[in-house]
């Protein structure tokens, strides 16, 4: 039996570097690159060296996108020496920006695709 969908956005496959910084349980600040693996119209998929909590506020910056902005880390998992790393974004502003920069540029690996019009299908 196939597995229900249950996002409330679709997902667009978007391989980019993104770089993350948050503060750790010390208060002290953090930095790391990750590899961009998909997007949608709420949240980023990266996968990083390191795990981040859940629930931590992190900065981003998805350069390809010309993305800037603030996210929740919601879900973690180890995968192999990596972790992925599910964020959701904290500002509308990020979440127009980034459907306008699908919307025009496409993601790199593959067809241009607008999130709008994903939702209407």
């Amino acid at each position: 039996m196939p597995k229900k969908e249950i996002r409330r956005h679709p997902r667009i496959p978007y391989f980019g570097r993104v770089r993350i910084s948050w503060q750790d349980s010390q208060g002290c600040p953090r930095y790391m690159t990750g590899k961009c693996l998909d997007v949608s119209e709420a949240g980023i998929r990266v996968e990083v060296p390191e795990p981040i909590p859940a629930r931590t506020n992190v900065m981003l910056r998805a350069e390809q996108l010309n993305l800037t902005g603030s996210a929740i880390v919601k879900h973690v998992a180890r995968q192999g020496l990596n972790y992925f790393l599910g964020l959701e974004l904290s500002q509308a502003r990020l979440t127009r920006t980034l459907e306008a920069r699908l919307g025009t540029v496409g993601p790199p690996c593959g067809e241009a695709r607008s999130l709008a019009t994903d939702q209407r299908k």
